[in-house]
């Protein structure tokens, strides 16, 4: 039985040299995504400034059931599992409702009589 994986663009890697090289390319992608939620993060502060401008709610049921849909359209068309991106969204959004709320203290409108979500 031949151990050896012929890499993409590489000679023949052993076993442990190819997971050596999982390894790093997960850890490259972990960097990638922490960078990206941190720019989500931004734009989750910006919206809790301008929402309590427009007396806008920080949870927006329409705008979190858009969302999700989008993300699962996404995930399809990338080859993701489904349960991993409603996981991952879900506790996301929910994550960023609470920080909005936090953000925006007593200046947080409490109704939800919104038709549509900006942020």
């Amino acid at each position: 039985m031949n151990t050896s994986i012929k890499a993409e663009g590489a000679g023949e890697m052993s076993p442990l040299e190819e997971m050596a090289d999982v390894r790093k390319v997960i850890d490259a992608l972990d960097d990638e995504i922490v960078e990206l939620f941190a720019k989500r993060q931004r734009q989750i502060e910006r919206a809790a400034r301008v929402k309590p401008l427009i007396d806008m709610p920080a949870l927006v049921q329409e705008r979190v059931d858009e969302v999700l849909a989008r993300v699962l359209g996404a995930a399809h068309r990338e080859g993701l599992s489904k349960q991993l991106a409603m996981t991952i969204w879900t506790a996301a959004i929910e994550w960023s409702i609470e920080y909005e709320e936090k953000l925006m203290g007593a200046r947080a409108p409490k109704s939800a009589n919104v038709a549509e979500d900006g942020g």
